[in-house]
């Protein structure tokens, strides 16, 4: 379980940052679930933003990361990031954004999973956006993962873990 929940307020340079990308990048990504456009850019800006939030404590604790491709446009619906960051030993890092009030979990569905797409770690982020501030939860690994098993949460099935059972962020820091 996290002991350490991170606390984070949310610029407004990140948010139009975030939205820009999102309204260029809609009608180019895989529309997994079939969503209408409205909720399918509510997803790619939640994403983004969490991913923009984990970039900006890495850098606030002076960690050299390199994010050329973060806002990059992969075309083609088949076509996207294989991860957001890396460790120091190349191990894969994917961001998992909560923005719901009632997303109590990180989800990464099986197709992103299953098939050597798994990641090596997940960070479980939740954004509280009428009050502009995030909450870096910690984070998981592929083998845990593993050990919850899949669930059908509504969109097919996905792997999982509770945000309030994510290990410290600090340990994974410590590998970036």
């Amino acid at each position: 379980m996290s002991n350490k929940i991170l606390n984070f307020s949310i610029n407004h340079k990140d948010i139009v940052k975030c939205k820009d990308f999102t309204n260029n990048v809609v009608n180019q990504t895989y529309n997994r679930f079939k969503k209408k456009i409205n909720e399918r850019k509510k997803r790619i800006f939640f994403g983004k933003l969490g991913e923009t939030i984990f970039f900006n404590y890495l850098i606030s604790l002076n960690k050299k990361i390199n994010n050329d491709d973060m806002f990059k446009i992969f075309i083609g619906e088949n076509n996207a990031d294989n991860f957001d960051f890396k460790t120091i030993d190349n191990q894969t890092i994917d961001i998992k954004t909560a923005y719901e009030n009632f997303h109590n979990r990180i989800v990464i569905p099986e197709d992103q999973f299953e098939n050597n797409k798994a990641k090596d770690f997940y960070v479980g982020i939740k954004i509280f956006y009428n009050d502009k501030t995030a909450k870096i939860y910690g984070y998981t690994s592929k083998k845990n993962l593993l050990l919850n098993k899949k669930q059908n949460f509504g969109e097919g099935y996905a792997y999982w873990e509770y945000l309030n059972s994510l290990s410290n962020i600090e340990f994974l820091i410590k590998k970036i």
